[in-house]
C-alpha cells in the first residue's frame, strides 16, 4: 500500500471534520451518484488505450453549518482498457467540504481530501491512498432533497507496477437527501396584550346643609341651594360611576312632632332628588328615604338650650341631606 496524498489535503479533511459542532443544526446527509470518469494519462501505457469509463458514487455526510461539512463515501471510478488489459478502481473517499451559499437555493462549494483505492489489474491488485480536490454547485430542491453537479479530480490512480498511473477527473450527477433537514422558522409571537385593568367599585358620600338649601321647616330650594345642588352634581360626574345607584337621605332636628319630621326629611330628600334626576341621574337609580330625627350629629350638646332661636341654631348640623353614590369606575391604562 503506497501513501499519496498530500499533507495539505489531509490537514484539510481533518480540519472539516473536526469543526465545531456548536452552529450545527443535525443536518445529517446521505447521497447517490453516477456519472462519466476519464483518464488523462492511459494512453501514454499503451498506443491502444480506453479513456472514459462510468463512474459511480455513494457518500454521507454532516453540514456543521452553512459553510463547512465533513464526508465520508464510496467512489468506484469505472472500469478502463489498455491495450486489451482491463483495470478498474473502487474504494473510500474522506473530505471535507467549504460551501458558499448563493441565496436560499443554490451554493457552491469546494472539496478537498483523499480517495482510499483497490486497484484491480492484469490479475494483480492493490491498495493506494491519493488526494482528491474537487468542486461543486448544489440547487435546493425541497427540504429533503437536493440536486449536485460535482467534478472531481484524482491524482496517481492506479499502481505504477499494476496498471501504471493516471491522473483521472470525475464528473457526476448527484441526488442528497437530508432527511432532519427543515427551513421552517417558527413565527415570533405577538407580544401579549397588556392585562386590562379590572374596574373598581367606588362610593362617594356627600353631605349637604339643609340651612343651605332650603328654609326652616320647608322643603323648596333656595336660590343658594340651587347653587349648592349644581355644584353636588358636578363631584358625582367627576366620579364616572358607570351603572351606578344613588341614595337621597333627609335628616331634621328633633323640634317638632315626629311624623312631622318624618314627612318634611322625605320631602327635602325627594327635591333633591328631583334636580339631580333632571342634571342626568336615571331615575331608576335613584332611591329617597326620609330618617327625621334620626341619627343626630349634634348628640346631647344642645340639651340645656331653651331659647328657640339658640336651639334652632345649635340644631343646624342634624339638618342635612346626604347623598351616597355607588357604581363601577373603568381604571384607565
Amino acid at each position: 500500500m503506497k501513501m499519496k496524498m498530500a499533507p495539505a489535503l489531509i490537514a484539510l479533511a481533518i480540519t472539516a471534520m473536526g469543526t465545531s459542532t456548536a452552529q450545527a443544526a443535525n443536518d445529517w446527509y446521505t447521497g447517490i451518484g453516477a456519472g462519466w470518469a476519464y483518464g488523462h494519462d492511459l494512453n501514454d501505457f499503451d498506443k491502444d488505450a480506453d479513456q472514459d469509463a462510468t463512474a459511480l458514487s455513494l457518500f454521507g455526510g454532516y453540514n456543521f453549518n452553512d459553510n463547512y461539512a465533513a464526508e465520508l463515501g464510496y467512489l468506484y471510478t469505472g472500469q478502463f482498457d489498455v491495450d486489451g488489459a482491463e483495470f478498474r478502481t473502487q474504494g473510500a473517499t474522506l473530505s471535507g467540504l467549504a460551501r458558499l451559499p448563493l441565496g436560499d437555493i443554490f451554493s457552491v462549494f469546494a472539496e478537498g481530501g483523499a480517495y482510499f483505492s483497490n486497484v484491480n489489474g492484469k490479475n494483480s491488485s492493490d491498495q493506494v491512498t491519493v488526494p482528491l480536490a474537487g468542486l461543486g454547485l448544489t440547487a435546493k430542491l425541497t427540504d429533503l432533497l437536493d440536486l449536485q453537479a460535482r467534478y472531481r479530480y484524482l491524482w496517481n490512480v492506479g499502481d505504477e507496477n499494476v496498471t501504471g498511473e493516471t491522473n483521472m477527473s470525475l464528473a457526476t450527477l448527484e441526488l442528497v437527501f437530508h432527511p432532519n433537514r427543515t427551513s421552517y422558522i417558527a413565527p415570533v409571537p405577538a407580544p401579549a396584550p397588556e392585562p386590562v385593568p379590572e374596574p373598581v367599585m367606588v362610593e362617594k358620600n356627600f353631605s349637604l346643609s339643609s340651612d343651605v338649601l332650603f328654609a326652616f321647616g320647608k322643603s323648596t330650594l333656595k336660590p343658594e341651594g340651587v347653587a349648592a345642588l349644581n355644584t353636588l352634581y358636578q363631584q358625582i360626574v367627576d366620579v364616572q360611576p358607570r351603572d351606578g345607584s344613588a341614595v337621597v337621605v333627609g335628616f331634621t332636628d328633633r323640634i317638632g312632632s315626629e311624623a312631622h319630621n318624618l314627612r318634611l326629611s322625605e320631602a327635602r330628600a325627594r327635591t333633591v332628588a328631583d334636580v339631580l334626576i333632571s342634571k342626568g341621574l336615571p331615575a331608576g337609580k335613584v332611591t329617597i328615604e326620609g330618617r327625621g330625627t334620626a341619627n343626630p350629629v349634634t348628640g346631647t350638646q344642645c340639651d340645656g338650650i331653651q331659647a328657640r332661636a339658640q336651639l334652632i341654631a345649635c340644631l343646624a348640623p342634624d339638618r342635612r341631606v346626604e347623598v351616597s353614590v355607588t357604581g363601577v369606575k373603568e381604571v384607565k391604562q
